[in-house]
């Protein structure tokens, strides 16, 4: 297994980027926006528009920091259609594209790879379109998902378990606190052969500043399991922060502290993002800079000195994000 997919999955798994909730979520959850569980929610048909998750701009190319790959979208009558990601070798000088198509009536996701493939059928949501409810398959791993909201239309929580075709089984949550439509703290818990491992991260924001159209922290979609961006931009996942989080401190389940503080949000005349700079500073003495990109239809990113759109490897996702951390746990 390679280093980026063990280090990856690690990199961030308790900030879960998704949509700003508030405290009184618990009662309007209660009352029915939310839900969770398989019966929670309808079964979905098609994928929600993305407008209905507050993205003011659709996502059509998401860069990450290390600029070894683009991750890209299509959508039609602002609902998501699908997308691709390189994945291969550079020294080799060869990579495929991973492949994600979505059907309608009912809905299924699947991300199609040379190696394998991953399917959320059973999908169930909210009356927002937001999934509550979703079944993984994988080669011979099963999993299954439960969501909820609040009546804002933001995440409060992660539950699910996974299956493994050696006979293995883990299971989590990841809960999040947000104050006035901006996440405030992020706690995972990940559970194995009767371990627990747990990472908390928290956030702070400026007064006002970097005002957010539409765009999901980057630390927060790694603490994912799935670590799927697709699942946030397509208006999937719910509504994303308010702001821009001026910084997050992370402790991870080794008790190691780092903190990412915003140097940069940088906008489009529309006022889209176009990019986010961020210091990366740890508790081992490290620092330096991530630059997380975003391309809209009518500002595609454009080719910058000091990083190259040649793709690197691209550790696979959904099952294989589970199974990189159940890897790392046994070493």
């Amino acid at each position: 297994m390679d280093v980026k997919a063990k280090g990856a999955k690690w990199l961030s798994l308790a900030l879960y980027l998704m949509a700003g909730f508030s405290f009184s979520a618990c009662s309007d959850d209660d009352e029915g926006e939310g839900g969770g569980g398989a019966g929670s929610g309808v079964a979905a048909q098609q994928m929600p528009k993305v407008a209905d998750a507050g993205i003011q701009f659709p996502v059509t190319q998401y860069l990450e920091h290390d600029g070894s790959y683009i991750e890209t979208y299509t959508y039609s009558n602002g609902r998501m259609t699908g997308g691709s990601y390189p994945y291969g070798s550079i020294s080799m000088g060869t990579y495929s594209l991973g492949i994600y198509s979505i059907s309608s009536n009912p809905l299924v996701l699947t991300e199609q790879r040379d190696d394998r493939s991953s399917t959320f059928r059973n999908i169930r949501v909210n009356g927002n379109g937001f999934m509550t409810y979703a079944e993984l398959f994988s080669d011979n791993d099963r999993g299954s998902f439960t969501w909820r909201y609040d009546a804002e239309g933001h995440l409060l929580s992660e539950s699910g378990n996974m299956t493994y075709s050696d006979g293995g089984s883990s299971s989590w949550t990841c809960t999040n606190t947000w104050e006035n439509g901006n996440l405030m703290n992020a706690e995972f818990r990940y559970e194995e052969d009767g371990e627990v491992d747990s990472e908390v991260c928290t956030f702070t924001y400026g007064d006002g500043q970097w005002n957010n159209p539409g765009v999901y922290p980057a630390h927060w979609i790694k603490a994912t399991l799935l670590e799927m961006p697709i699942l946030f931009y397509s208006g999937l996942m719910g509504r994303t922060t308010k702001n821009i989080p001026t910084s997050v401190t992370r402790i991870d389940f080794d008790g190691n502290e780092t903190t990412y503080n915003t140097v940069a949000v940088n906008y489009n005349q529309d006022r889209s993002i176009q990019s986010i700079e961020v210091q990366n500073v740890s508790s081992y003495g490290s620092s330096y800079t991530e630059t997380y990109r975003f391309g809209y239809a009518d500002y595609p990113i454009q080719q910058q000195s000091g990083y190259s759109a040649t793709p690197a490897w691209k550790s696979p996702k959904a099952v294989h994000s589970l199974k990189a951390r159940r890897m790392m746990k046994r070493k």
